[in-house]
């Protein structure tokens, strides 16, 4: 398995723990934030600490990802390398989700 969920304080922690977050882990995404959702957690953090490489399927189920937590859900995103920061940047889907740098500073942000 390409993840690992900790669920802390009604808060879901996502870690990818693959290097890539391409076409061959994407769609595991989604379904892990898919079963998170069903056992009752919508709020979401997605560690991206590991992730080395994001293609535009990595991009694409993050955005799924994000779009199952609904209105009443959050979902946040922490530890993004430059590389995969670039990539939303140039996305602009750095202006669509809360980005911080670290999993205690998102966590903190989500409990306040």
């Amino acid at each position: 398995m390409s993840f690992e969920v900790e669920i802390k304080e009604g808060i879901a922690v996502v870690a990818v723990t693959a290097g890539r977050l391409d076409a061959s882990v994407a769609p595991e995404l989604k379904k892990v934030v898919s079963n998170v959702i069903d056992d009752g957690t919508s709020r979401i953090m997605l560690d991206l600490q590991r992730v080395q490489f994001m293609d535009s399927s990595g991009l694409g189920a993050v955005i799924s990802s994000f779009k199952l937590t609904g209105q009443k859900g959050e979902f946040v995103i922490c530890n993004m390398n430059e590389a995969v920061k670039e990539i939303f940047e140039l996305t602009h889907m750095d202006r669509l989700f809360d980005i911080y740098p670290n999993a205690d500073e998102g966590f903190q942000k989500m409990c306040a």
